[in-house]
Parts: C-alpha cells; sequence; structure tokens
C-alpha cells in the first residue's frame, strides 16, 4: 500500500515539473522574423567571408535574425560550406527554388543573344543568370519568405559591408516609427537597362485609376506623361544591394498585382529591368516618404571601390534625391 502512495506521490510530482517545464519553456526568439539573406555565386569571393564576419559584428548583436545564404548548387558540399560557418556558424544554407532560376513560360534560352544588352551590362555577364537574379530579388525571395513565416528581409550582396556597428535593432525601430522598406544608397539607373519601365507603369497606374504617392517628384512634367523612358523619369534608383523591408507590406494585395504585371511582361529578361527600378517603382508608388527611412550606417560596396562601369560613382547619394 505504502508502495502505491509513494507510486501517486511521484507522478504528481512529476506531473507537476512537468507543468512547470511546459510554462517557463523558451518562446521563440523575435530573430525568427527577420532573415538576413545573400545570393551566393559560387565563385571565390575574399569580400564574402569579411562581409559575414561584418555581420556577426555589426549587426547580429542589436538586430538577430536568421542569416540565410542562398545558392543555386554550388555550396552543396560540406567543404565548400565550411570556411563560411567557421566565421558564422549559425548561417543556413538553401538552394534556391528551380522555379526561380528557370525562364518562365513563353522564353527560350536560345532566344538570349536577341534580348536587350546595354554597354553597361553587356553579354554574357548580364545573361540569363543575371537577370535570373533581378527577377528574384524583385518578388520570388519575398514570396518564399512570407512562405516560410519571415516578417522582415535584410539583403546584403556577396560584396556588401556594413562598417559601423548597428547600435540598435532595426526592425524594432522600424516597426516603431512607422518604417516599411528601408534603404542605405541611391543610384542613378543607365537608360538601356529600365527602357520602357516607366511607360509600363504609367499605363498600369492609368488603368486601375491610381495615384502613386511620391513617383511622380522624379518626372518631369510632374504628371504620368513624365512617366517616360525618353527622359522624364530621372532614373535615380533604389540601390537595392542593401535592403531591410517589411514582407506583410510587400506581400500586400496591390503591391502583389503591380508585380504580377512586371512579372508577366517579361521585362526582367528582354530588358535587363534591375530589381533596384523594380523596387523604386514599388515604394514611390505605394509609400509615403515618411514611411521610408534611409540608414546611415558606414557603408560599402564593391561597385564604389572598383568602378565596375568605368565611372568614378560620384552619382551615387548619400540621401533621397529631391
Amino acid at each position: 500500500m505504502l508502495w502505491l502512495l509513494a507510486l501517486l506521490a511521484w507522478a504528481l510530482v512529476s506531473t507537476f515539473i512537468n507543468k512547470g517545464a511546459e510554462v517557463s519553456s523558451p518562446q521563440p526568439r523575435e530573430e525568427s522574423l527577420l532573415a538576413y539573406t545573400l545570393l551566393l555565386s559560387g565563385e571565390q569571393n575574399p569580400d564574402l567571408l569579411e562581409n559575414l564576419d561584418l555581420i556577426r559584428q555589426h549587426l547580429l548583436p542589436w538586430t538577430p535574425g536568421h542569416v540565410l545564404l542562398f545558392h543555386t548548387g554550388a555550396y552543396e558540399a560540406a567543404a565548400k560550406q565550411a570556411p563560411l560557418l567557421e566565421v558564422l556558424p549559425t548561417a543556413k544554407f538553401l538552394r534556391i527554388p528551380d522555379e526561380a532560376w528557370t525562364l518562365p513560360p513563353g522564353l527560350k534560352e536560345e532566344d538570349v543573344v536577341s534580348w536587350a544588352f546595354a554597354p553597361c551590362c553587356p553579354y554574357p555577364t548580364h545573361g540569363i543568370g543575371y537577370r535570373h537574379m533581378c527577377r528574384w530579388y524583385s518578388n520570388g525571395l519575398f514570396k518564399y519568405l512570407a512562405a516560410r513565416g519571415y516578417a522582415w528581409v535584410l539583403r546584403l550582396d556577396e560584396d556588401s559591408k556594413v562598417l559601423s556597428p548597428a547600435k540598435t535593432d532595426l526592425v524594432a525601430w522600424m516597426k516603431q516609427n512607422g518604417k516599411h522598406y528601408g534603404y542605405r544608397l541611391w543610384d542613378e539607373d543607365d537608360v538601356e537597362i529600365i527602357w520602357s519601365l516607366p511607360e509600363l507603369t504609367s499605363w498600369y497606374l492609368t488603368a486601375n485609376m491610381l495615384q502613386p504617392a511620391f513617383l511622380l517628384d522624379s518626372c518631369l512634367p510632374r504628371a504620368l506623361p513624365g512617366l517616360n523612358s525618353f527622359g522624364g523619369w530621372d532614373r535615380k534608383v533604389i540601390y537595392t544591394n542593401f535592403f531591410l523591408v517589411d514582407i506583410s507590406w510587400w506581400m500586400t494585395e496591390k503591391v502583389q498585382a503591380y508585380l504580377e504585371v512586371i512579372e508577366k511582361s517579361h521585362g526582367h529578361y528582354l530588358y535587363r529591368w534591375g530589381d533596384a527600378a523594380v523596387h523604386t517603382m514599388v515604394v514611390k508608388t505605394f509609400l509615403q516618404r515618411s514611411q521610408t527611412h534611409l540608414f546611415g550606417f558606414a557603408y560599402q560596396h564593391k561597385e564604389n571601390q572598383d568602378m565596375a562601369r568605368g565611372a568614378s560613382f560620384l552619382r551615387v547619394w548619400d540621401a533621397m534625391p529631391p
């Protein structure tokens, strides 16, 4: 009889302990809501290791999140991953979805030489792979992360470097201040790589009777006829090698409806529309200026240093152009 009472007592104690453990078990950390994303080329890039170390030092201590390293197959082997994991052990390697790296229906790989190529972006450097990337960063990345429960995305390139500590939780600051899109620099796109995107956007706004928030501030005249590829639109674009975006806003019906038109136009492939120009159209159409933010930390991108386009890059702005 005594052993039965002892057994019952132990069962009660165990139940109490287990319930207490359930109550006090840690909740999922806020970091799971933010994805740091990089798309790896697979080529040897010494900047990449430094970039990962700077993420570890300058961003993660204040703005926790998952570091997701996307690739197209070059990082399947553990030996290839090892040097990166030595720098940032928590990084996760993800194979980019096949549908994001496949030509959409209606386009053929053999037709690539007939697509538009600008002097700044010659073939084959800016061929199919590069245009897949522009399409991925325009919307595919956001769809991928939204489906997996992420609320914010911070993009960096292999050669994007945050050179000074953030010293604040960037996501928390954005939410507290009603911001949905953060960036670091502005650039100016060449006319050849935005060709016809302004006209498509103008048509879309007209067809849907939409008034853009502040897109027309970049046009002469300041009206939809000024949104054109012939000098009306100033071609100043968000330098999207760094952005911090509220995914729930990006996935709203109004934004996705516009991006679906972009997708069906095949403009990323036929004209080499970059994600920078597409993001700029989205931000200036569907957000107020007060809902965007230009960060002030020290930042470097490769093209600012190596003059990749044969220019001194004096046209990269550290403030929103008027």
